[in-house]
């Protein structure tokens, strides 16, 4: 199977064989516009050339006499993207992490009810994500809006160029925030209100159908076989979870990537609402919603610290690494706390070794301000697991470990999340029944970490001080 994880910085993706065997990676990194103070934006048509450029790779790695089962994509989502007939994109994509918006929202559909757009979405009313971006393009180019023969988001775009069909899954689909999340249905209201109908939309479906197949043109940009299966995967943490084995509820999967995200399972959608959590339909048809927390963007924020106190060439982050390995917790007395505000805080006379250690504790007592919070809403688990880049780096995990005073378990690493859409791809071609049938075929290596009880103790006293005194 092959599985890709479209994520904000990079395409990553996995050629995995049907025993949970990763037999090889493959990585692109995303380029960018920033044509004005507040716009981030990306070309479709060459996301969908890189995208393909990947999965060329990973194709041919195939080994002798093996064939591609299916394709799965997973994605980070909420990039919006209009498509005209023949099915070019029109304009750039806006990414989510665009803030351009500021009152379009109000323009478009007067005073929403925060309560009730979060009740029915999923997640909280936001400015980063389609239906902003979609006011925005109302008010500021309605005539291209007019005419859109599709409006999508960019992982949709790519399926369609890999096999000439529109769909998305509702997990993807909570980031447009247009979705009836519950009904997994287009809220109409909101459509008319941005003059859209439901056939400008890709139709909802399950994460695990089968899109469609690679069809004749995108076969060379792909190096698959006319007919392959292109299944429907789901957003990037949802996928995460399936890539690393966290089904149920009592676990707990930290994913950290661009955001750092904490995942539930849980089986009442009502009290993650009431905690404000972000909501993903994960295994509903099981009774299993996804409940999510998320320090959004952590990881810019850190890179800002490291460019400015560290290094900012292109090794930077196994500096980063090699550095705060070599300070004692508690890094000398400073706090960092990479969140707090856009300027960056004064480091003063601290040494480089003592700024990325604080880089890291300050990350990782941030997730721990969120899971205490939790814990005492009652979101309890009897076990951690750790994905993303910094969880196959040192001494990242460990500083995590010793914080939570919690065993982490490492898992998929950094493809976790493309991991779970090669496992989506192998349930919608018919290797697998169903989730649960793959989880018990596949046989993934880990990674164990203990807490070490003297730096546990330490981060006992350090994270009190760090809650009161964090820069």
């Amino acid at each position: 199977m092959i599985g890709l994880d479209l994520g904000t910085s990079a395409v990553k993706g996995v050629l995995m064989s049907s025993a949970g065997d990763v037999v090889h990676r493959e990585k692109a990194e995303l380029p960018y516009l920033r044509p004005q103070e507040g716009f981030v934006e990306f070309d479709g048509e060459a996301f969908y050339r890189l995208v393909a450029g990947v999965i060329r790779k990973l194709a041919s790695h195939l080994p002798e006499g093996a064939s591609a089962a299916g394709v799965g994509v997973s994605s980070a989502s909420g990039n919006t993207l209009l498509v005209d007939a023949s099915g070019r994109p029109m304009r750039p994509a806006i990414s989510w992490m665009d803030s351009r918006v500021t009152r379009e929202v109000e323009e478009v559909f007067g005073e929403l009810d925060p309560a009730e757009v979060y009740r029915l979405i999923g997640w909280p009313l936001s400015r980063r994500f389609p239906l902003a971006h979609l006011s925005w393009l109302k008010c500021h180019e309605p005539g291209l809006l007019a005419t859109a023969a599709k409006v999508c988001m960019s992982t949709e775009y790519v399926n369609y160029r890999l096999t000439g069909e529109w769909g998305i899954d509702n997990s993807s689909a909570t980031t447009f925030f247009l979705q009836d999340q519950e009904g997994a249905c287009w809220h109409r209201p909101f459509l008319e209100k941005l003059g859209i109908s439901e056939e400008e939309l890709p139709e909802i479906k399950r994460p695990g159908e089968v899109l469609g197949h690679i069809h004749g043109g995108a076969a060379p940009d792909t190096g698959l076989a006319p007919g392959t299966p292109v299944v429907l995967g789901s957003f990037d943490h949802p996928s995460a979870a399936r890539g690393s084995g966290v089904t149920e509820e009592g676990q707990l999967l930290l994913s950290c990537g661009t955001s750092w995200v904490g995942f539930y399972p849980v089986r009442d959608r009502e009290k993650a609402l009431k905690k404000r959590l972000l909501i993903d339909p994960f295994l509903a048809d099981e009774g299993i919603w996804g409940a999510m927390f998320s320090l959004p963007e952590i990881a810019n924020a850190v890179d800002r610290y490291i460019c400015r106190c560290i290094s900012d060439g292109p090794g930077r982050f196994a500096e980063f690494d090699r550095l705060s390995a070599m300070a004692a917790p508690g890094a000398g007395g400073l706090f960092i706390n990479p969140r707090k505000g856009h300027e960056l805080a004064d480091t003063g006379s601290h040494s480089k070794e003592d700024i990325a250690r604080a880089l890291m504790e300050g990350t990782a007592f941030l997730l721990k301000m969120r899971i205490d919070d939790l814990k005492e809403a009652g979101f309890n688990f009897s076990s951690v697991v750790m994905v993303g880049g910094p969880s196959e780096t040192f001494p990242w995990p460990q500083i995590v470990c010793d914080v939570l005073g919690l065993s982490i378990t490492v898992r998929n690493g950094s493809c976790a999340g493309a991991v779970g859409a090669a496992i989506l791809a192998g349930v919608g071609a018919g290797l697998y029944r169903d989730l649960k049938d793959a989880h018990s075929r596949l046989d993934f290596a880990e990674r164990i970490l203990k807490p070490d009880r003297a730096a546990h103790e330490a981060y006992q006293d350090l994270y009190r001080k760090f809650k009161d005194t964090a820069v």
